[in-house]
């Protein structure tokens, strides 16, 4: 096997990934007005994308440690070229719905078995930088659909979406013809060994660590756009707060970029508490209501590192089924990304930074028991 072939493997389908998880949002606009979809289509259809994300990221772990990783590799990039076609093709709701699950789903393999792969192929000196530049993919392949979008405003959506199809069914040809490492477990699927890690205190612990570095990712991403259009320090257009929100973007990618380098320098504990203190930092600066395009950089670049640095702990903890414990973090990470998101929405949108304080509160907890723990001293 060619390591780099390897790698570059895992770089283009997190790329891929992250295309198809931005995707919904970029065109659900173009959506609602071509075929005068109303609120409550437009809310189904939103919200049926993290439940495709959450079963492929149910389904990833067992299949690479049984299977390899050319398969799931394979069919999560067959699936979600598969969902832009459609999504292009069909007016029908219940049929976009599907478009849409079936491209979430092909999206939440692609991103657990990215990490996976990823974590496998590196050692341990270079797994934490190499899960960073991995991010770093995940967050240009984010930037692609908005900004296609809105450079080629003038081309419709459904184009696109077939161009788009057309260049991703390259990197399925790529998935075909390059080795992947074998299979861990030769027979049946490890569903025992699964569970039996479910009673693992590390891995539940870092579990959780995800489960509310998820929310605040996804807290950021859906929320921020609204608050700076709803909140009475700020009343930005809607243009201008969705021009804030890739800043975020931005800002996490040029943090995993850092971490790439920080990692080959510091203690993984240490690197995190400082993205915890510029979170910090980020958060209270919405929350005075400063100037919002340096608190909403700080806020990405904050949140760069936990999950290249807890994923490469993960793996390099469980290498024998690794994608399954990998599994099990990813499903408990997306459970807190959508409770959190959804709690929110009995509040009003003037305590959103106070909510992302709380819960940034709660990390800093964990942090604290992880290092006088020295759970990641080992790493």
């Amino acid at each position: 096997m060619n390591k780099r072939s390897i790698l570059a493997a895992g770089y283009a389908g997190i790329f891929f990934f992250g295309i198809s998880f931005l995707t919904l949002g970029s065109v659900l606009p173009s959506l609602r007005e071509t075929l005068h979809l109303d609120m409550a289509q437009s809310s189904a259809l939103a919200g049926i994308l993290p439940f495709g994300v959450l079963a492929g990221s149910v389904v990833f772990g067992p299949w690479c440690d049984r299977y390899g990783y050319k398969m799931p590799f394979q069919w999560a990039a067959a699936m979600v070229v598969l969902g832009f076609i459609g999504l292009s093709t069909f007016t029908a709701v219940s049929w976009l719905g599907t478009c849409v699950f079936i491209t979430g789903a092909g999206g939440g393999i692609l991103n657990g078995a990215c990490n996976a792969l990823v974590t496998d192929v590196s050692d341990d000196r270079n797994r934490s930088s190499n899960l960073s530049i991995l991010g770093v993919f995940y967050g240009l392949g984010a930037l692609i659909m908005p900004l296609i979008l809105g450079i080629f405003d003038f081309i419709p959506y459904s184009a696109i979406l077939r161009y788009m199809a057309v260049f991703l069914f390259l990197v399925f040809v790529y998935f075909s013809i390059i080795r992947f490492p074998e299979a861990k477990v030769r027979q049946g699927f490890p569903i025992k060994e699964g569970l039996s890690m479910l009673r693992q205190p590390a891995l539940l612990f870092f579990s959780f660590i995800l489960f509310f570095q998820s929310a605040l990712e996804g807290l950021c991403s859906n929320w921020i756009p609204i608050f700076l259009q709803d909140s009475a320090g700020y009343r930005l257009s809607q243009q201008n707060a969705l021009f804030l929100l890739t800043f975020v973007v931005v800002g996490m990618t040029a943090g995993r970029v850092l971490l790439s380098w920080l990692a080959f320098r510091y203690k993984p504990w240490k690197i995190l508490w400082w993205y915890l203190l510029v979170l910090a930092a980020g958060f209270t600066g919405l929350a005075a209501g400063f100037k919002p395009l340096v608190p909403v950089i700080l806020i990405g670049t904050g949140l760069g590192a936990t999950f290249p640095v807890i994923v490469s702990y993960i793996g390099s903890r469980y290498k024998s089924l690794s994608g399954t414990a990998i599994g099990i973090a990813m499903v408990i990470a997306l459970a807190g990304n959508t409770l959190l998101n959804y709690l929110l929405g009995f509040l009003p949108i003037r305590v959103f930074p106070i909510y992302l304080l709380g819960i940034w509160a709660v990390m800093a907890l964990l942090y604290f028991l992880m290092t006088y723990g020295g759970k990641l001293e080992k790493t």
